[in-house]
């Protein structure tokens, strides 16, 4: 069963199987996908055990200490009174809530396997937790079942937010009728989960017949964890449901949807119990040897299939490995003339070009006391160069594709815009399989640093902060409508946002920028950006236009006014959008400012803020203003600002509950209605996720 496994853990980023990865990686890859595809167990022919997918958090426990014996006396505890309710709850609590050695566990079957699946998929459960996580934090889900412990206790942790780990996947076959299939596959799931949410089991099972004979009926399983009330559980479901419409293609044959709260299954083949259906009349459910046949049968292909992809992934590896050496060999021996040859014709600006010995010597070779930060592709290095001009030096990481198209994309985009409000490329180099980028260097490095900052944000009064977004503004419209080429960003966000010495912001790394063609209405792309910022029309159909920017740009926007993350919470904060909305709705918008700006603003000009900044993050793209007209918005009072409509990621009730933003996928709305290189961002921070239904990409907790 060919799938694609999207969302696992939190704050995730693509990551695609690079050719340079070590065996270990690669045979653990091997097994992990094989699993997930075939449906192959680790270690049990016992379906009910298959393993689906873990998470393991938080700092480690050390061998021997308190924590882990509690530990293993509540996993065992679980274990030994599953039955005969299919769930239990345990924990040690030791010096109160908040004590180190505190453990608390769950543990639930699902609600149709027998008392002694369920203590075997249980018992399987722990083992795993046991041997293959070494966290204060973790769960893991089998196909039967989900063993969670926490050192913290989260019984009442029942609404979704963007911090809850998830994982979907998808079966990338195809329906002969796609459309009415997936029309099948909605009316079935909405059914589901309704009935589930009423149960008092919170489970419930269906099946509807398929659009095309040859498929036969569609069946479907939905479950809470029994923390849950009726009314998250609904909401859990809702937005598993949502998420599986649109994450996956239309007209897939199957998929999945997990979470720490809820799971949501449908294919094309029955299976769970056939007991929890009532057949239809005159019909007897078929006998459980007739039913193992094709299981035995499946576990037998799936044997072969995975020794035979696993020998030939070995081989692979074996020849691009020596293929690999030879060439760095040939590269290193040469001083670099291959790796020149292939990249210097496709810099459009020769004039850019430095010596790498120059750009070595002016950051004292990368020094580590030089280093300014690390993105996602790259180290960034303060340098000073024999003329004496100091620069921020980005050293790309190599290895990858991905590299080089960044390194190209941003050599010869950014070179071909100026603006005050864009950071400025000196140049670059690509001698001896280097990758490096030049720009200026900007005294304040970027956003970010001083505006999440508590003991700096005071530097930023209001008038700066005025400026900051002012200024962003008009590089972004430059971009969009005055430049030579048409440039869209894909990237706003504060870390992007550099400083200089009179705090005037610059927009820096333009290494997801895309060109856009005058007579385009939009471009389908590969989904880029960061999560939390990215548009929802965007990440989930990969259509991107302006107003992808104008979204981000809305973020950042409040989050330059209130001095807080858009995904920074606590469990007494509501998300920073969501809280923004309701604050605003309710009158009390300017609750949202950041304190550190005391009396440094005035109401009018506080208001205004907060609604360019919900205006620009409305959920409907076509409602968002264009940067053009948000620059006029900012630049004068007499400009009429229309009333927003509810901006994306929230949930305000049980049906908003698809609108979240949930582990870099975002439900759309409108479908569920009808010194550059000063950057600190870190790598877990840069979400990609192929929008080619037919692509298949393994994404892998942080």
């Amino acid at each position: 069963m060919p799938c694609r496994c999207v969302g696992l853990g939190r704050g995730t980023i693509t990551k695609e199987v690079g050719m340079a990865m070590s065996m270990k990686k690669l045979i653990m890859t091997v097994l992990v996908t094989v699993s997930l595809c075939t449906r192959m167990p680790f270690a049990a022919a016992d379906p009910e055990t298959s393993f689906v997918w873990q998470d393991c958090v938080n700092s480690e426990y050390r061998d021997g200490s308190a924590f882990q014996r509690n530990l293993n006396n509540v996993l065992e505890s679980l274990v030994r009174k599953v039955n005969p309710s299919g769930f239990n709850i345990s924990s040690i609590v030791v010096g109160g809530k908040n004590s180190n050695s505190s453990v608390y566990g769950f543990v639930q079957c699902r609600g149709d396997l027998d008392s002694s699946d369920c203590e075997q998929c249980a018992s399987m459960a722990k083992t795993i937790l046991v041997q293959g996580c070494h966290n204060i934090s973790g769960f893991v889900q089998l196909d039967g079942c989900f063993l969670r412990y926490e050192n913290r206790s989260f019984y009442n942790d029942n609404v979704l937010t963007p911090n809850t780990p998830t994982n979907y996947m998808c079966n990338l076959g195809n329906s002969s009728r796609p459309q009415q299939f997936t029309n099948a596959v909605s009316a079935l799931l909405s059914n589901v989960t309704a009935k589930a949410a009423g149960s008092p089991k919170l489970f419930a099972t269906d099946s509807v017949a398929g659009p095309s004979s040859s498929r036969g009926n569609i069946y479907s399983l939905a479950q809470c964890w029994r923390y849950l009330s009726r009314t998250d559980c609904g909401s859990c479901l809702t937005f598993a449901q949502e998420t599986l419409l649109f994450g996956c293609h239309m007209g897939a044959p199957g998929a999945q949807f997990g979470s720490d709260k809820c799971y949501l299954r449908y294919e094309v083949y029955e299976f769970f119990t056939t007991s929890v259906l009532s057949p239809p009349p005159g019909e007897s459910p078929p006998s459980s040897s007739e039913g193992k046949r094709p299981r035995v049968l499946g576990i037998s292909l799936s044997v072969v299939a995975f020794t035979i992809v696993l020998i030939a992934a070995i081989g692979f590896w074996k020849w691009n490995f020596c293929s690999r050496a030879k060439r760095r060999e040939e590269i290193y021996r040469t001083g670099g003339d291959e790796g020149d040859s292939v990249l210097m014709p496709t810099i459009a600006n020769p004039e850019l070009i430095f010596k790498f010995d120059i750009l070595r010597e002016s950051t004292s070779n990368f020094k580590a006391e030089n280093k300014l930060g690390e993105g996602g592709f790259g180290s960034v290095f303060k340098g000073v160069l024999p003329d004496g001009r100091e620069v921020a030096v980005k050293r790309l990481f190599m290895g990858t594709r991905q590299a080089d198209a960044e390194f190209l994309n941003e050599a010869n985009l950014i070179s071909r815009v100026q603006h005050r409000n864009l950071v400025k490329l000196l140049g670059c180099s690509v001698e001896v399989s280097e990758r490096l980028l030049v720009y200026e260097y900007l005294q304040n490095s970027s956003l970010d640093k001083i505006l999440f900052d508590p003991t700096k944000r005071h530097l930023l009064d209001w008038k700066k902060r005025s400026e900051i977004i002012l200024g962003t503004a008009r590089g972004l419209a430059y971009l969009h409508e005055e430049s030579d080429v048409r440039v869209i960003h894909r990237d706003i966000k504060a870390s992007n946002i550099l400083l200089d010495d009179k705090h005037r912001p610059k927009i820096a790394d333009f290494g997801l920028a895309r060109f856009f063609a005058e007579d385009q209405s939009h471009v389908s792309t590969r989904v880029a950006g960061t999560l939390g910022y990215m548009a929802p029309e965007y990440a989930l159909r990969g259509q991107l236009t302006e107003k992808a920017d104008v979204f981000s740009f809305g973020v950042l926007v409040l989050e330059i006014i209130s001095g807080r993350k858009n995904q920074s919470s606590t469990e007494d904060m509501e998300f920073l959008i969501e809280g923004t909305w309701r604050l605003y709705k309710a009158n009390r918008g300017l609750e949202i400012m950041d304190p550190a700006l005391k009396d440094s603003y005035s109401w009018e000009d506080g208001i205004r803020a907060i609604k360019i900044g919900l205006l620009c993050t409305q959920a409907a793209a076509a409602l968002r203003p264009s940067m053009f007209r948000v620059v006029s918005m900012l630049t004068s009072e007499r400009e009429h600002l229309p009333s927003p409509t509810r901006p994306a990621f929230i949930d305000l009730d049980a049906a908003g509950a698809a609108q979240q933003l949930k582990r870099g996928r975002i439900i759309d709305p409108e479908r569920t209605s009808s010194s550059a290189a000063t950057s600190s961002t870190t790598p877990s921070e840069t979400h990609s996720a192929a929008a080619d239904p037919n692509a298949s990409s393994i994404l892998e907790p942080r």
